[in-house]
This record gives structure tokens, C-alpha cells and sequence, in this order.
């Protein structure tokens, strides 16, 4: 049944929507619409659009990419069992997380911002050791990392993550 549904909005995208073309940002066409245009240009053998739309769709893991996308991008953060402080686990992501996205700006990558910098990476850089010999004391030295420059860090990763989507 919802395949006869996804099916009908397609063909009514089609009918109504023929306007969409490749020179339209695609991020802002609804995942319907980009259903509808990728099957038109399939079945039309366009495909320099195919390939653009099908690249859409991967990206947002809709379609036939249901299911891959997302989640293959994650922070991995193994703190030692002797952690007691009930916060550290937090600031201690919030950090790793902050000097990843300012990683990314440096090198303006539209990649996963943990790919080749783990948080045994990202601690030994901080704090000179591994992750394994972190104490509860560590706490304000990851807390001063995580505050420093936080706002503008996450406002232009926001606008780097904006031009990666576009393009």
C-alpha cells in the first residue's frame, strides 16, 4: 500500500512539478520530488541528472539508499574504568567533538570529522597521553578546550556543513 502511495505522488510530482531541473539546489527539494525526478531521469537514460539526483538521495539515505546513510560518522570516546566524576564522559565528548569541527574548518572538509582523529588522538594532542591514563582531574583542562572559541567553532562548522550540502 505505500508503495502504491509513493508511486501516485510520484506521478503527481511529475505532472506538477516538471519545473525542477539540475540548476535547482537540491537540498531543497522534498524527498518526494526527488524520488519523482530521479525516476523520471532514469527513465529518460539522462544521466549526468540521474547521477546528480542519486547522489542527492544517497546523501540523505532516502530511496534505495533507506537505511545506509547517516551513522557511519560517529565519536568513539573509550574513557578508563578509574573515571568517576559523573560529567567527565560529557565534556569530555563536548571537547572532542569542538576541536574535531575545528579540524574539519582548518581543512574545510566536507568529510566525518573523527575520520583519522580518534579520541585517543584527540587526547594525546590535548593533554600528551593516552586516553587509557586520563584521570578525573582532567575534567577542566577538556572543560577549557571545550569553551574555547565554542560559539564561533559550532556557527562556522554550521556554514561549512551548509556549502558541503550544497555542493
Amino acid at each position: 500500500m505505500r508503495s502504491a502511495r509513493l508511486l501516485t505522488a510520484m506521478a503527481v510530482a511529475l505532472l506538477f512539478f516538471p519545473s525542477l531541473t539540475r540548476a535547482e539546489d537540491l537540498t531543497t527539494v522534498s524527498d518526494l520530488d526527488l524520488l519523482a525526478k530521479t525516476r523520471e531521469a532514469v527513465g529518460a537514460q539522462d544521466a549526468e541528472d540521474a547521477l546528480q539526483l542519486l547522489t542527492e538521495m544517497q546523501r540523505r539515505g532516502v530511496g534505495i539508499f533507506a537505511g545506509q546513510g547517516g551513522g557511519t560518522c560517529e565519536d568513539v570516546i573509550d574513557l578508563p574504568s578509574g573515571i568517576t566524576d559523573w560529567k567527565f564522559h560529557a565534556v569530555a565528548r563536548q571537547a572532542y567533538i569542538r576541536t574535531a569541527m575545528s579540524r574539519q574548518l582548518d581543512a574545510k572538509s566536507c568529510g566525518c570529522m573523527f575520520e583519522g582523529f580518534s579520541f585517543d588522538d584527540f587526547v594525546s594532542g590535548a593533554l600528551g597521553k593516552p586516553a587509557a591514563d586520563l584521570k578525573d582531574d582532567d575534567r577542566t583542562v577538556l572543560e577549557d578546550i571545550r569553551d574555547q572559541d565554542r560559539r564561533a567553532t559550532e556557527a562556522q562548522y554550521r556554514d561549512l556543513a551548509k556549502t558541503c550540502r550544497a555542493n
